[in-house]
């Protein structure tokens, strides 16, 4: 094993590539800014202009269309931002929500204070003021980070302009640092364009790390001194249960997050008794599998420096699921009476996390429960890094730990890249433990991927054992349904998959911004002697066009040999195996038009039957203060006697009316027959301060089949405050 990743390493270290890098040289701000997105201040006259920005799509390496003009400067509290946005086609501002600037045109400052090229944040704006902000990672970003910063536009016939103000109190970043890594970027919706500052190759995102110029100070931002935040809320709450045992109910909860930062780039953060009733409910989805769903965490608690522990495994198979924490199987709340994390960089290489969160005993009659994870890693060359984590989940009756009530995971991982994320590698492998169990207990994996410009190709390989548990990560495959006895039968695999990619690009089109052709193939052998489970083939076609509509054809073949009888529409179909085959077509509309559309449909065999899905969406904008939105989906499926056939029905309803850039009022229905349930979820945000709200949320669940019948009704009160010293 040890001469493979030797000749690993040899071979990354030799693909290292030099790049030149952009820098800007920040000055000191003389004099008061005032953000009120007119920069006419005399400092910004001093200051120097970024300009020249480059397109990195539809295309790279060409001027963009339209011309920016950035400002820099800073004071002993912010680092400040201008930018002026010449536009000819006319501005496209489609919302005022903030985080979902949608197509309009916006703009995006990227930042990695720390240097680390692992993690860093992103603030943006839309010509309206509507703000984003973003944590990023080298594998997501998680718009559902909230923090607090200043900033104001003005649009005017040709161009608009905007001011930022950005408290160092919401970054972390070295005190001592001479410079950050940075990029800026703009969206321009009429041209369909993306631009950015720092140039970036097309077939990588705007945020890649690897493409960050360099901001460079006079002299190191220094300590941003008593970075200290308390987030205290009171909840007021009534809830029915109309169920075999109804019940109403009224609560006041009382809670509180405290953010500390121990240095200038690690973080504390504190919960006592968190709320998360705010958190818009799950998009309910239709499943024809034979597993479960990975759905999104969003509780806010849970999100910042989420990837340092998240990060892990493959695909949707991870050591660390946050969703595991304070939800039941059935997404129940269990009450969390406390929680800390600890997160952020140490030195310029390294960062570590730390979370422990603890619950108190579910409606359901389950344990309380501690669950703790500390991960960190270490980078080294530019773009690679080694990690390591360790999970626990201990059972607790009272103050006392429950004897034999506990699961662990613990590994590591390499990930390599080449300097220019053309090549790029990765190899792990997990262990777990749990009382009583042991052999075949591990979760081994590893990649390789190549990123060109218009070739792509990824190879991913992994091994999940029978025993392998995972009790605070996600992990399903392994478990194995047999409708026929009743019972969960776990059976380790070996996976392996490839995508091929290739990228065409017309240069004479007036229409058509690139094609994409490729292929996808997922390969699944179960151990225990169960041999060759599964193979998913799909060949597809994507084309892209310059009025952001798209169309999009697939041909999908499985094969699939069934270990236990599939129930889905009642008489489960009998172990052996399948081989069945179909074709979709999906296409959607100019998405900056008033009245956008979307429809899919599919056509074909499933397992030893047919089926047609089809699926529609209409949305209406009134821009900036409107979107509405109606879908839905249909699976219908004809299987021979005895097995019966299905109608599924799956429709979706959305309003978002905001009143202003503080005030949002977003109603999301969803009608889902396959979970029996129609769901009313309407939440009123009031943003009155930075970072603190009223909420009022009302949610309602009904039953559907057959009679429309009341299950849970909700309605609650809630305000929070950020208080900053």
């Amino acid at each position: 094993m040890k001469l493979p990743i030797l000749l690993l390493l040899l071979a990354f270290s030799t693909c290292i590539v030099a790049q030149s890098t952009l820098f800007y040289e920040i000055t000191s701000a003389t004099g008061e800014i005032t953000i009120d997105g007119i920069p006419n201040e005399a400092a910004w006259a001093t200051a120097t202009i970024a300009t020249d920005f480059q397109l990195t799509q539809p295309t790279d390496g060409k001027p963009a269309s339209e011309r920016t003009e950035v400002k820099m400067l800073f004071d002993d509290r912010f680092l400040y931002v201008s930018a002026t946005l010449y536009e000819k086609q006319g501005i496209v501002a489609q919302t005022l929500k903030r985080d979902d600037p949608g197509s309009s045109d916006h703009f995006v400052v990227w930042l990695d204070p720390v240097g680390e090229r692992t993690n860093g944040y992103a603030f943006g704006l839309t010509p309206v003021n509507a703000q984003t902000e973003v944590l990023t990672s080298t594998d997501d970003l998680d718009a559902g980070w909230d923090n607090r910063w200043y900033s104001e536009t003005n649009v005017s016939a040709d161009r608009w302009t905007l001011e930022m103000a950005i408290p160092f109190k919401s970054v972390r970043y070295a005190a001592d640092g001479k410079s950050w890594r940075f990029n800026l970027a703009r969206v321009d919706a009429g041209a369909n364009e993306t631009s950015v500052w720092s140039p970036v190759p097309r077939q990588f995102n705007q945020q890649d790390f690897g493409y960050y110029g360099e901001l460079r100070w006079p002299t190191p931002p220094g300590k941003a001194g008593g970075n200290v935040s308390f987030i205290p809320y009171v909840r007021a709450g009534l809830d029915q249960n109309q169920n075999t045992d109804p019940t109403t109910a009224t609560e006041v909860k009382l809670g509180a997050d405290a953010k500390i930062a121990l240095s200038p780039t690690l973080n504390l953060d504190l919960t006592y008794n968190p709320d998360f009733s705010q958190v818009e409910v799950d998009q309910q989805v239709t499943n024809l599998t034979r597993f479960s769903i990975f759905f999104p965490e969003r509780r806010q608690f849970f999100l910042e420096n989420s990837d340092i522990f998240s990060s892990f495994g493959q695909f949707a198979n991870s050591p660390f699921y946050s969703r595991r924490i304070g939800l039941d199987a059935n997404g129940s709340a269990v009450p969390i009476l406390y929680g800390l994390r600890l997160s952020g960089n140490v030195g310029g290489k390294s960062r570590i996390g730390l979370l422990n969160v603890h619950t108190g005993e579910g409606s359901s009659g389950t344990s309380a429960q501690n669950y703790t994870a500390v991960a960190g890693q270490r980078r080294f060359w530019k773009r690679s890094s080694v990690k390591g984590i360790f999970v626990n989940r201990q059972g607790f009756d009272g103050t006392d730990a429950i004897d034999g009530d506990y699961s662990r995971n613990f590994g590591g991982e390499i990930n390599l890249s080449t300097e220019d994320g053309k090549w790029s590698g990765s190899g792990g492998y997990l262990q777990s433990a749990k009382p009583g169990v042991s052999g075949d207990d591990g979760h081994a994996y590893g990649s390789f991927i190549y990123q060109g410009t218009r070739f792509q190709a990824t190879s991913f390989l992994q091994r999940v054992g029978t025993n392998y548990f995972a009790d605070v990560g996600f992990n399903n495959r392994v478990n194995n349904f047999d409708p026929v006895r009743g019972e969960v039968v776990r059976i380790g695999y070996t996976q392996f998959s490839n995508n091929l990619d290739y990228y065409i690009y017309p240069k004479a089109s007036e229409k058509v911004n690139f094609h994409w052709s490729g292929m996808e193939n997922y390969l699944y052998w179960n151990a225990e002697g169960y041999g060759f489970n599964e193979r998913y083939t799909r060949l597809r076609h994507f084309i892209f066009f310059k009025n952001t509509s798209q169309l999009r054809f697939r041909f999908n073949n499985q094969f699939v040999d069934l270990n236990f009888p599939f129930s889905l529409t009642g008489t489960p179909l009998p172990e052996g195996e399948y081989n069945f085959s179909e074709f979709n077509i999906q296409f959607n509309t100019d998405q900056r038009k008033t009245f956008q559309t979307e429809w899919f449909v599919v056509y074909g065999e499933f397992y030893n039957g047919k089926k047609l899905t089809y699926r529609g969406s209409v949305s209406y904008l009134a821009p900036p203060w409107g979107t509405f939105s109606l879908g839905i989906e249909r699976n219908e499926i004809r299987l021979p006697d005895p097995f019966g056939d299905l109608n599924l029905t799956l429709a979706t309803g959305r309003a978002e009316v905001n009143f202003s850039t503080k005030v949002f009022w977003t109603t999301f229905l969803q009608y889902n027959t396959q979970a029996d349930n129609f769901n009313i979820n309407s939440r009123l945000q009031y943003r009155f301060a930075p970072m603190s709200d009223v909420f009022l949320v009302y949610s309602d669940n009904y039953r559907v089949e057959n009679v429309f019948e009341a299950k849970t009704r909700q309605l609650i009160l809630k305000v929070n405050y950020w208080f900053t010293p």
